[in-house]
């Protein structure tokens, strides 16, 4: 009968906890602006609930009662928190002592406990996982039931003894369970309604962030492509109001076909792609470039697409304008006759095609990414970094530089450069302008030397004048010497003692006769008829009176004659004159490096047609390795009498007597030498064609 009674009296009290429920709904309907009275007013809903359990108790003796109190302080004190759990603590206390009993000190004391382990656990051992939330609960709900059967030793040992044998198995077995199925289903409860208002928060964020937002703003049904929402932002950007833009459909804005708008938008909606280039629409008819940034989002349950836009009207006409002026510059800049490059921190980053070629590239590809250091010529480093460094800081623009650059097969040639700062690739980079001035520098130099040929040629023309003024005054007083001197011995005769001192006279003057008909020649007052001759025959005779000459001093002359040599016009003696001047030469110069045999003591003579342009000449060559020449004697080796033998063995006019000669009959002499080496001089004599 105890226990049927019992299971009767918690039915009941169950019955009164699920109004817990009820309770915090209502909590939940309270007014916002009331939101600080909803914690008082569940506590009061509590209390009362507390008050009508305990109205209807399972009696075990007159004065002590069973009921679930513990149950619903504790669940109040994990789930409702301290101001509701106290309001009821009060109540339900005040009510335990206004029902009197021998059970009033274990039952204030049960109610303090269940209010206190509640708000203990909540602090310190309630976990919100869902997972194992369960288990959380029911650990605590015996402790708190424990809790219980322990305050009933407030009451004398006998009833004390007789009331835990009495509960202690329903309590522990029965409030447990019922704990954690009340608990779970507020605490789920609980969940919900803070999921809702969770859910009510954000919307009004994202209302509040969606209205007063100054970015133009669309949420659109990717299934239809019609436009859900609209904020004023693009009410004021499109012309259209929000209503009426709410009735429209994406594709009235966007120009682009409504197949492609909805292929774009599934993008949008598999994440694929969130950023897009368009061409709206505007009320007035006008189109506008715009930026798109679009999304997924669910509202309500809906699933739409978020979309933010910018006008990038502007921004488009100026990149359209910068490619326009990128393309009429690449266009320049590739068909530019100049060489030009781009660096970035001093590496190559663009070249053109005359940049390739000058750098002897196959393309671009070969010279991009290296260093300008690699193709500037070593000594032209420190310049260079110190022109980049001054460019990058100043932003100056240099004038023309004549550097020295190297190719890739790493052979030098000369350019001029010009330097100037641009932005390429959002970097500060350098354009550079070069131009090749190989054959500039090359017709400098042939300028130079032409010069120096021409200053030469006049200093040997004024100085033949002059040998011929003097070799005309000097002729007939050395004449008159020689004559006197012989008229003087032939009346002495040949016995006097002074006949030895007349013919000193006499070879002495005879010498200075020699002179001057050498300066004769180099002044060119001697006219002599030309004639054609074979050089084949100049040859032999000149070497024939050479090989005398040689003959003893262990000289080797290796002779190459062309065979059909064409004829020249000219003076057979004085070009006989010339090529014997040129052996001897090169005789002493052997002479003077070998005083003894060696296997380099040759002079080797070579005789052949040459081609120079469109005319045919006939080409003499001398070459001995010999002692060589100095640069300064080949500056002045042309000049009279320079001379670097000792003043007893010349007279310093024999190669310019033969430059002389070589010029009146239209020919070219040239020397190549190297001092300790080699000497090789070349006649050039012009060939001449003999009608018959």
């Amino acid at each position: 009968m105890m226990n049927r009674d019992m299971f009767l009296a918690m039915a009941n009290n169950a019955t009164l906890l699920l109004t817990l429920t009820i309770v915090y709904e209502l909590r939940g309907l309270i007014a916002k602006k009331y939101e600080k009275y909803r914690d008082l007013f569940a506590g009061f809903l509590i209390g009362l609930i507390g008050i009508a359990i305990m109205s209807i108790p399972f009696v075990l003796r007159p004065g002590l009662v069973y009921d679930t109190r513990t149950i619903l302080i504790s669940i109040t004190a994990l789930t409702y928190g301290p101001v509701p759990t106290e309001i009821a603590v009060v109540m339900t206390s005040i009510f335990r002592i206004s029902s009197g009993g021998v059970g009033v000190a274990p039952g204030l004391a049960t109610i303090a406990s269940s209010a206190i382990i509640g708000l203990l656990w909540r602090r310190y051992a309630y976990r919100q996982e869902r997972r194992f939330r369960w288990l959380n609960v029911y650990i605590f709900s015996v402790i708190v039931h424990l809790a219980m059967l322990s305050c009933m030793l407030l009451l004398p040992r006998p009833i004390a003894i007789e009331t835990i044998q009495s509960i202690a198995l329903p309590v522990l077995l029965i409030y447990p369970v019922a704990s954690v199925l009340f608990s779970l289903l507020l605490l789920r409860q609980q969940d919900k309604a803070e999921a809702v208002q969770k859910q009510l928060e954000a919307e009004a964020q994202y209302r509040s962030l969606f209205e007063n937002n100054h970015a133009t703003m669309l949420l659109i049904d990717p299934r239809t492509g019609a436009i859900v929402d609209a904020n004023p932002a693009a009410a004021s950007y499109y012309g259209w109001p929000v209503d009426q833009l709410k009735q429209m459909k994406i594709s009235e804005i966007n120009t682009m076909t409504p197949e492609e708008i909805a292929q774009e938008m599934k993008k949008s909606v598999r994440r694929n792609k969130n950023h897009f280039i368009f061409r709206h629409r505007w009320a007035n008819g006008t189109v506008h470039d715009v930026e798109v940034y679009s999304g997924p989002i669910v509202i309500r349950g809906k699933d739409l697409l978020y979309s933010i836009v910018h006008d990038i009207t502007e921004r488009a006409r100026a990149e359209q304008e910068v490619k326009s002026s990128e393309v009429r510059f690449r266009a320049v800049v590739e068909n530019a006759p100049e060489s030009i490059f781009i660096l970035a921190q001093g590496r190559f980053v663009y070249l053109n095609p005359a940049a390739v070629q000058m750098f002897g590239a196959c393309s671009q590809h070969d010279l991009l990414g290296q260093s300008i250091f690699e193709r500037v010529h070593p000594d032209y480093h420190p310049y260079v970094r110190e022109r980049l460094a001054s460019i990058q800081t100043l932003q100056n623009s240099p004038p023309n530089q004549e550097r020295v650059l190297v190719r890739l097969d790493q052979t030098f040639f000369p350019v001029e450069a010009t330097t100037v700062s641009i932005r390429y690739n959002d970097e500060d980079c350098l354009l550079v302008f070069t131009r090749d001035i190989t054959r500039r520098k090359q017709m400098e130099q042939e300028r130079i030397t032409m010069e120096a040929q021409l200053r030469q040629q006049q200093k040997l023309e004024a100085i033949g004048t002059l040998a011929g003024g003097v070799a005309h005054e000097i002729n007939n007083p050395i004449n008159g010497i020689m004559n006197y001197a012989q008229i003087v011995q032939d009346d002495l005769g040949q016995d006097s003692p002074e006949t030895e001192f007349l013919q000193g006279i006499i070879h002495e003057s005879q010498r200075v006769a020699e002179i001057v008909r050498n300066l004769l020649q180099f002044s060119r007052q001697e006219k002599q008829s030309f004639s054609p001759a074979r050089i084949e025959d100049i040859v032999s005779r000149t070497v024939s009176l050479v090989r005398t000459i040689i003959k003893g001093e262990q000289i080797e002359l290796q002779i190459e004659l062309e065979p059909d040599l064409p004829l020249i016009l000219c003076r057979s003696q004085q070009i006989q004159q010339v090529l014997m001047n040129l052996l001897t030469n090169a005789r002493d110069a052997l002479n003077e490096k070998f005083p003894e045999h060696h296997a380099d003591k040759k002079i080797h003579l070579i005789v052949s047609r040459q081609l120079l342009g469109e005319k045919e000449w006939v080409r003499v060559r001398v070459k001995d390795h010999g002692t060589g020449l100095t640069e300064e004697t080949r500056q002045k080796m042309f000049e009279p009498f320079y001379s670097t033998k000792p003043k007893d063995k010349g007279t310093g006019l024999g190669l310019s007597i033969s430059f002389g000669i070589v010029k009146d009959h239209g020919g070219l002499l040239e020397v190549h030498s190297e001092q300790d080496r080699y000497t090789q001089m070349d006649l050039y004599l012009p060939a001449t064609v003999i009608d018959e």
